[in-house]
């Protein structure tokens, strides 16, 4: 089975991309399921998107996107099936995708995040709006079959297809591998990890860190970023790295994934949440989205609603590690029972295949 698979960002470099399909390949190939990538951003428009400005080069780039899509719909006819990851261009309707369905190539559509929830982009503002939100319910018609990550996201796609499978995103567990805390510890590092799309979440929990501190000795590391608007807050902060990554979030012995309230946000599927618990960090989260699903609140991790409760779960892991040290144990099993590339393969395989079907 040869697939054409478009997706939006290089191979490699987005979160979303590395937690699906990237890894999905392990299991594909060796089941003669061949993917053959076709990116739709060029390296330059990887580098300037999420920066403010640069509107005329984004342009330009999108442009030139596109132009590769079309010389590639000539020979769509050459592939079995075509596997399009949230959408095959980065802006406008649906306009690809319904000349791909044209050609009577069947479709394998991946939504791992609510696009048809209207958003603006901090970094490119109105023209986050030239993304066409109501293409995605139009992308979900014209697809053979669709791969959801989350039981929110499943409910929309059910209003226009029936054939929807849910796989969660993935924990690559060959590197996110669970490693007891060190006997000899000697301070508690509360972290968090994200991008620079979503370092204003943290802010959620300012308050809640300064009372934290004033509680309990313990450090706070932030990984996303260089800078941080948390006033009174005492904490050390990074970049993101890919090389790097599983040991940077090595460093924290308690996660936190806090997140402001939007319609967005109660539809997301939080990756981070199960990546902390792959290696063995107990998570505390807001109770949104996918999070009341993937944690069992006091075993395997917290689900916390306002700032009280922010700092009693928080205090509680830091101060008792007899706690922390089980509620990790517990949480690495059932990331690899749940989350991890092994427990989904079957799944995974059946939905590609039934593309055909």
């Amino acid at each position: 089975m040869e697939v054409l698979t478009l997706i939006p960002n290089r191979y490699g470099f987005a979160p979303g991309q590395r937690g699906s399909i990237e890894l999905w390949e392990k299991v594909l190939a060796p089941e003669g399921i061949r993917l053959h990538w076709a990116p739709f951003e060029s390296e330059r428009l990887r580098e300037i998107l999420y920066q403010p400005g640069h509107t005329f080069e984004k342009a330009a780039e999108m442009a030139r996107g596109y132009v590769e899509r079309l010389k590639l719909l000539k020979r769509v006819r050459d592939y079995d099936a075509v596997f399009v990851y949230r959408e095959a261009a980065l802006l406008g309707p649906a306009f690809l995708e319904k000349m791909i369905a044209r050609r009577g190539v069947p479709i394998i559509y991946q939504l791992d995040d609510p696009l048809y929830v209207p958003y603006r982009s901090p970094s490119n503002g109105y023209l986050s709006y030239l993304k066409f939100f109501g293409k995605i319910a139009d992308i979900i018609r014209l697809s053979k079959v669709v791969i959801v990550n989350s039981s929110q996201i499943r409910e929309f796609a059910a209003r226009h297809n029936r054939n929807i499978w849910q796989v969660p995103s993935i924990v690559d567990t060959a590197r996110y591998v669970f490693r007891p805390e060190p006997e000899n510890l000697g301070r508690v590092t509360v972290g968090w990890s994200g991008s620079p799309t979503t370092v204003g979440n943290i802010r959620v929990v300012a308050s809640a860190l300064r009372a934290l501190q004033e509680r309990v000795d313990c450090d706070v590391h932030l990984i996303g970023g260089t800078e941080f608007d948390l006033p009174g807050v005492r904490y050390e902060a990074q970049a993101w790295r890919a090389e790097t990554e599983v040991e940077d979030l090595r460093r924290m012995q308690v996660g936190m994934i806090p997140v402001p309230v939007n319609e967005w946000n109660k539809r997301k599927f939080y990756m981070k949440t199960a990546q902390y618990m792959a290696l063995g960090i107990p998570p505390v989260c807001t109770p949104m989205g996918s999070n009341p699903e993937v944690i069992e609140h006091g075993r395997t991790g917290f689900l916390a609603d306002t700032d009280a409760e922010w700092v009693e779960y928080l205090s509680l892991l830091v101060r008792d590690g007899d706690l922390r040290r089980g509620m990790a144990r517990r949480a690495a099993e059932v990331a690899r029972a749940r989350f991890s590339l092994e427990a989904n393969a079957p799944k995974v395989i059946e939905a590609f295949r039934a593309a055909l079907n």
